[in-house]
């Protein structure tokens, strides 16, 4: 079974969610602090009232206000929901997670910071296996098999993940393309992309804003677009076709993308078995050329 969310973090998604559906119908400065509650939530943990209200440019009665219309008897009431998400590490302020960690730590908590390391990442691994179906898996690995071009996106922290898939994609198959944007330009490596390629999209939240235009891009020129991501509600999975999964928990102060690397794994080797004999000739040829130009260490001396 996949984990279940902690107490914290459900209402905090319950205030999220909330915030969402009564956004249309705010009075126009309501909605000013409603968007600013779901933008910087670290803010609404560590700050008073009154600097919250000062940066988000509204008067400040109108967060006592949308605290009533959420359900809360006071600001202070809901903001306790925000100071218990850094608290539980579910809010991306790198900052705030890093003091918490600095504050909870020490030889004493040396133990407990582990098992809650091992915790979280076999249930990261857990959620994955549970959630998602083979069937649909192998019908993700398809969409890559029938397509012409593969493109890989990856920006920021991900960045490193997109070299890895386009990297052991590369050993399977030429039509793996890496979009990484150097010198700022990211419109020359999709030129050419079309209704007959895919595109690979590797994001967590925050997502990277170049990630999302590309993901838009690919949909408008009627790619398949693949999404590797935290969570259903991403930018990144509302642009996609298909959508896989990897929970990024960790008590550290960033996320996890040991779920993300399992899914670029999985994702590469099911996409493997979907193609010719000519693959393995592709990789012997791969092999052979590397001991060629000697890129393997060897130890002189044995």
């Amino acid at each position: 079974m996949p984990q279940e969310k902690p107490a914290d973090m459900n209402a905090y998604l319950a205030v999220n969610e909330k915030l969402k559906e009564l956004f249309p119908q705010l009075p126009r400065a309501l909605k000013v602090a409603a968007t600013y509650m779901i933008e910087h939530p670290g803010d609404i943990a560590t700050l008073s009232m009154r600097q919250v209200a000062a940066n988000a440019g509204v008067s400040l009665p109108n967060f006592a206000r949308l605290a009533k219309a959420l359900g809360y008897e006071t600001y202070s009431d809901l903001r306790e929901v925000y100071r218990k998400q850094v608290q539980q590490n579910d809010i991306s302020e790198y900052h705030l997670r890093a003091e918490n960690l600095q504050k909870t730590g020490g030889d004493q908590a040396t133990r407990e910071i582990w098992e809650n390391f091992r915790s979280s990442t076999i249930g990261n691994l857990t959620a994955i296996f549970d959630s998602i179906d083979p069937d649909y898996f192998a019908g993700v690995a398809k969409a890559l098999n029938d397509s012409h071009q593969i493109y890989v996106v990856g920006m920021q922290a991900s960045a490193g993940f997109s070299s890895y898939a386009h990297y052991i994609g590369g050993m399977a198959s030429g039509k793996f393309r890496l979009v990484r944007g150097e010198g700022g330009v990211f419109g020359d490596p999709i030129a050419d992309m079309g209704a007959n390629d895919a595109m690979i999209v590797i994001s967590q939240q925050p997502c990277a804003r170049a990630s999302i235009e590309l993901a838009v891009i690919a949909r408008e020129r009627g790619a398949s677009v693949i999404a590797i991501t935290d969570s259903p509600a991403s930018p990144i999975a509302l642009e996609a076709d298909f959508v896989l999964l990897g929970p990024n928990r960790s008590p550290l102060f960033f996320e996890s993308y040991l779920g993300t690397t399992a899914l670029i794994e999985a994702l590469i080797g099911f996409f493997t078995i979907g193609q010719s004999s000519r693959t393995v000739e592709r990789m012997e040829r791969i092999e052979a050329d590397r001991l060629r130009l000697n890129e393997y260490w060897k130890d002189k001396k044995a």
